[in-house]
């Protein structure tokens, strides 16, 4: 399966492989959909403004516990 140009945005900017770009498409899109920003504003946030909670994700592997942590910033 190919990336869709979002996902290949996604897979760049934060170095993931192609299962966990589809799946950081998701919680980006439930986050989106949840602060009122756009995918595109939360992908930036994602590369810039997150690095201990991405870390913290590349340790745990808790998508849910990312997507919370990441609402909470977004919605502050």
């Amino acid at each position: 399966m190919e990336l869709n140009p979002f996902e290949f945005k996604i897979s760049t900017g934060l170095v993931l492989n192609d299962r966990d770009t589809r799946r950081m498409d998701r919680v980006i899109s439930d986050v989106s959909q949840s602060t009122g920003l756009d995918k595109q504003e939360v992908l930036e946030f994602l590369i810039y403004g997150a690095e201990s909670e991405l870390i913290q994700l590349q340790v745990s592997y808790d998508w849910e516990f990312f997507r919370r942590k990441i609402e909470s910033k977004l919605k502050k």
